[in-house]
C-alpha cells in the first residue's frame, strides 16, 4: 500500500516548512535559534556556577539542563544541529530558489559544530567531546540530506 505524503501533511505546510516566504521570518528564526543553541550549550554545570556565586535562577536553570541521563545529552546534539542546519538553509536561501542544498548553510553549520564543541574548552566544568562533535555533524548531514530530498520531491510536483 503506497502512502500519499499529502495525506500526512498538506502540500502548503510542506512548502512552508521547506521555505517560508518571509525573509525576515527566515533570518530572524535562524538567528534566534543560533543564540538559543549557544546559550543552552554554553552554560556551565551547576557546581561551577555556584563557585562563581551566580544568580540562583542561573544555578536552577543549569540543574534542569543537566538533569537527564548523559547518553540522552549526547543524543540531543543530532536534533539540535538538524534544526540549526535546516534554519541555515532558510537563512542563506533567497526567495524563489529551490536548491537541494546550500553550500553556505552546510559550511556554516559544520563550522558551528566544531566551534560549539571547541568553545567548551574555556567553559568551567565543560570539555569538548569528539562524540558530541560527531553527533553535531550527523545532525548537519541528516538535515542536509532531508532538505535535499524534500527539494527533489517538491520540484517533481
Amino acid at each position: 500500500m503506497k502512502i500519499n505524503r499529502t495525506t500526512l501533511l498538506p502540500k502548503h505546510l510542506i512548502r512552508w516548512l521547506y521555505f517560508p516566504e518571509s525573509p525576515l521570518f527566515r533570518k530572524g528564526t535562524a538567528l534566534a535559534y543560533l543564540f538559543f543553541l549557544q546559550a543552552i550549550t554554553g552554560i556551565p554545570k551547576p557546581a561551577a556556577l555556584e563557585k562563581f556565586d551566580a544568580n540562583e535562577f542561573a544555578v536552577r536553570f543549569a540543574e534542569k539542563l543537566y538533569d537527564y541521563p548523559y547518553w540522552l545529552q549526547d543524543l540531543s546534539h543530532l536534533p539540535l544541529f538538524f534544526v540549526f542546519t535546516w534554519l541555515a538553509h532558510w537563512f542563506f536561501a533567497y526567495s524563489g530558489k529551490m536548491n537541494g542544498y546550500n553550500t553556505k548553510a552546510i559550511f556554516v553549520s559544520s563550522f558551528y559544530a566544531f566551534f560549539n564543541e571547541g568553545i567548551q574548552a574555556i567553559i568551567p566544568d565543560r570539555f569538548p567531546s569528539p562524540g558530541d562533535l560527531l553527533m553535531n555533524l550527523a545532525g548537519v548531514l541528516v538535515a542536509t540530506l532531508t532538505y535535499s530530498n524534500l527539494t527533489r520531491n517538491l520540484i517533481k510536483d
